[in-house]
């Protein structure tokens, strides 16, 4: 299984987008759905605007993610993926979804 984690964390006219694509062991990928969104929910304010998790399975990262807003999302191939709109930069690392 492969891992792609988009990382937009900067909304402004020089945007900064991180994609990483990481391979990972059948064993631990079928694993990692579970993981992501349990870390996804622990992560950021506990309060927020907009959904804590959002499933992409049925739509597109794009049309999930309001527009202008700095999201992390992580997609499982033919799986799915998650996002999650990015609402306090100071408790969300930059370096979410990459250690183990």
């Amino acid at each position: 299984m492969t891992l792609f984690l988009y990382n937009i964390s900067y909304c402004s006219p020089r945007r900064h987008m991180v994609y990483e694509c990481i391979p990972l062991p059948r064993e631990i990928g079928d694993m990692a759905p579970i993981y992501f969104k349990k870390a996804i929910m622990e992560s950021d304010d506990e309060w927020a605007m907009n959904k804590k998790v959002i499933d992409l399975s049925s739509r597109d990262v794009r049309r999930a993610v309001p527009k202008g807003l700095p999201y992390f999302s992580v997609d499982f191939g033919l799986q799915g993926g998650f996002a999650h709109v990015i609402e306090n930069r100071d408790k969300f690392p930059h370096y979410f979804g990459k250690v183990c």
